[in-house]
């Protein structure tokens, strides 16, 4: 069993490699002992007293499961409650325990009201991963108001941590920052509808070490939310001693009521331990995820190479035009054709069109079926650019439907990237929208859709609900979204769905859970794009990293080899965006030619173990490695060379020992032992601005 408890007390979840210890004592409050690597003997932790500074009281100084506001306790909260007569904090009365094979749940009733706290949790062994959640109800007459309802709590004992998460904004997303954190708190939110460009919702706390943190080495704990909405995680260093971690939905601007009988869910925490450095963290979540997150469709299938169309033609999209570039996009391998914005009803520019979404006919006289075919009769499969949480002013749907956006009635709406959000917490809005790409989707032959959303939430108010419940928006608005998201997957099963948030604003769990890959950023400058993916892979898998060849970079103005962009978009899902009507002859044939390597070595990168070998954050080169099934790609970039060194030298990780690698450099066929390869090397030479190097070794027999 992977939950086992000990004497009414003691609550172990045990993991292949770790343990999570819950005591629940005479105060009736869980708290956790410890965790960290695996310990069999659970009663060693029966009787052990909760360390506490000389004059501090508890449950200030506890490291609990479930800290409500108030009650002698400072540190931050993972709930708060206000009851009908403004009592506004949480205490338990009595707890009931459930425990099953591999899952636990902690039942905490008030003393005083009818209300309870499920606190879930489910052990994931062969992955290390431990699932927490919680279920609050109302189990009176009088309604509850919930002021903040976090997901999860954890507390880390002693001092010395540094807590890791990523600073950013559009094109810059993902860009890592550790800090320590010794006094204080830091906080980590979206307040912006969505997960949005600069935290992520999740949590790396590491333990601070004398050396600098190494991938391979140190101790992390990490936890990551499945949820695409307001969050917010604290990292707080209380003053008892211990580090305080919560983290959930936004309470910022947030108020949920319970009337008689009603139940929130609060969205799951994935967390786990590991001795291993981020290396060991990332293999284990990339592994949970695809066994446990992603649809089951697509999982454990290698992602198609992808053309889309928007930069040869931007919203200038028409039927035959479109059929040749998809004949182009064949020539160079190209599997799954994707025509972007401009497709539909008024879509001649950002200003109208959304919400329509309706083929245009001017553009299409007779619908997309000449496209779908052609793109069929290429070998390809189609794919369309969706924006459905948006409407234009001018378009058919706002003519009808003024009053189907967040709006306050007395002021003039604010204008974002010339449209409004449309009011996701409405029935009839999440209908109309199902109905109308059900349509789109049932009357076409499209395999894959690209779900974008390019501005950000504010005026959140609905005409659909009193105001006294505007507070409940943001969170109806992410509810909204799923329903529709799930609605269409379950209708349409075998279509591949893309989250794109105006670039990386939706990459989280909660995406992964309804979604098949995401567009990490808008930037595809292939040095950027470096450092992006990179920090990206700390705990989502590269399967879901669409990452494009394109002729404008868009950012920097660099001048970049085709080789080196290649090699960049080839370390994750390969799309290829390049403008094909002004692309020579000769640079196609190079391409294709990329993709053709790129299709033996897939398999590898988008499902094999991922290692962060060498960064130019801290190093004259990046250099990372994908290990699959009897095969391993090495992918080496320098972006200048430095006072005439050309000569670098890399050792590899993840082989089997005893096992001999072929592969080829400068022309030379080379074999050597897996022994040699990880503890002498290999040197090369990179010379000059922007010079890269594929290395693709495949295991022989001795």
């Amino acid at each position: 069993m992977s939950v086992k408890g000990y004497e009414n007390e003691i609550y172990a979840l045990q993991t292949r490699h770790t343990s999570y210890i819950i005591r629940v004592g005479e105060d009736r409050i869980p708290e956790n002992v410890y965790w960290g690597k695996r310990i069999d003997r659970i009663e060693d932790f029966a009787g052990e007293a909760s360390p506490a500074p000389v004059n501090m009281q508890a449950p200030h100084c506890l490291r609990e499961e479930c800290a409500s506001f108030g009650g002698m306790r400072f540190k931050e909260s993972s709930m708060k409650v206000c009851f009908a007569d403004g009592v506004r904090d949480f205490r338990i009365g009595r707890v009931y325990v459930e425990t099953e094979e591999n899952r636990l749940e902690l039942v905490l009733e008030d003393e005083c009201y009818p209300f309870r706290v499920r606190l879930c949790y489910e052990v994931f062994e062969e992955e290390d991963v431990i699932k927490k959640w919680r279920i609050v109800e109302n189990t009176g007459e009088a309604p509850v108001v919930l002021e903040r309802i976090f997901s999860a709590q954890f507390g880390l004992p002693g001092t010395g941590y540094e807590s890791l998460n990523y600073n950013g904004r559009w094109g810059m997303e993902f860009q890592a920052v550790s800090e320590k954190i010794t006094s204080g708190k830091k906080v980590y939110e979206s307040f912006h509808g969505l997960t949005a460009h600069g935290n992520n919702p999740v949590f790396i706390v590491h333990k601070g070490l004398e050396e600098p943190f190494r991938e391979n080495q140190g101790e992390v704990w990490f936890g990551s939310l499945e949820y695409s909405g307001n969050f917010k995680t604290i990292v707080e260093a209380v003053d008892a001693g211990f580090l305080n971690i919560v983290i959930g939905i936004n309470d910022t601007d947030f108020a949920w009521t319970l009337k008689s009988g009603e139940s929130f869910e609060a969205p799951a925490v994935y967390a786990g331990y590991t001795d291993g450095g981020l290396e060991d963290m990332s293999h284990r979540m990339h592994r949970f995820c695809r066994r446990h997150l992603m649809p089951s469709g697509l999982a454990d299938k290698p992602l198609p190479v992808l053309y889309n169309s928007w930069y040869s033609t931007a919203f200038d999209v028409k039927c035959e035009e479109q059929i040749a570039l998809a004949e182009k996009a064949a020539r160079l391998g190209v599997e799954l054709f994707v025509v972007d914005d401009g497709w539909f009803v008024g879509r001649e520019h950002d200003r109208a069109g959304l919400g329509d979404w309706y083929v245009d006919r001017k553009k299409f006289p007779q619908g997309l079926k000449p496209l779908t075919e052609a793109v069929r009769g290429l070998g390809m499969r189609f794919g369309l650019w969706i924006e459905p949480e948006m409407v234009n002013p001018e378009s058919r749907l706002y003519r009808l439907h003024p009053d189907w956006i967040y709006r306050y009635q007395t002021r003039e709406v604010l204008m974002g990237r010339n449209q409004y959000i449309l009011d996701m917490s409405r029935q009839e809005v999440l209908e109309y929208l199902a109905e109308c790409l059900d349509t789109l989707l049932s009357e076409n032959d499209i395999s894959y859709i690209k779900w974008d959303m390019n501005r950000y939430a504010s005026e959140m108010a609905s005409g659909g609900l009193p105001a006294e419940e505007w507070k409940s928006l943001w969170h109806r608005h992410s509810l909204g979204v799923q329903w529709l998201i799930n609605t269409l997957r379950e209708k349409h099963p075998e279509v591949e769905f893309e989250a794109c948030a105006a670039g990386g604003g939706r990459v989280d769990y909660g995406a992964m859970r309804r979604f098949d890959e995401y567009w990490p950023s808008d930037n595809t400058d292939p040095l950027d794009r470096l450092f992006i993916q990179e920090n990206y892979s700390h705990l989502y898998p590269v399967k879901y990293m669409r990452a494009w060849l394109t002729d404008d970079f868009g950012m920097d103005g660099r001048k970049i080899p085709l080789s080196f962009a290649m090699h960049s978009a080839m370390c994750g899902s390969l799309g290829i965006g390049t403008d094909l009507n002004r692309t020579s002859e000769e640079k196609r044939e190079e391409i294709k030619g990329y993709v053709e390597t790129y299709k033996r070595i897939r398999n590898t990168v988008q499902l094999g173990e991922l290692y962060r070998l060498r960064s130019l954050k801290n190093s004259d080169i990046q250099c990372v490695q994908y290990v699959g099934d009897g095969q391993s790609a090495v992918f080496v970039f320098l972006d200048h060379e430095r006072y005439g060194d050309p000569l670098q030298s890399i050792t590899l990780r993840g082989l089997k020992e005893d096992s001999l690698y072929r592969f080829v450099l400068d022309d030379r066929e080379i074999v050597k032992s897996g022994a040699y390869l990880m503890q002498a090397g290999i040197g090369l030479r990179l010379c000059g601005d922007y010079d890269s190097r594929l290395l693709i070794l495949e295991e022989i027999n001795a």
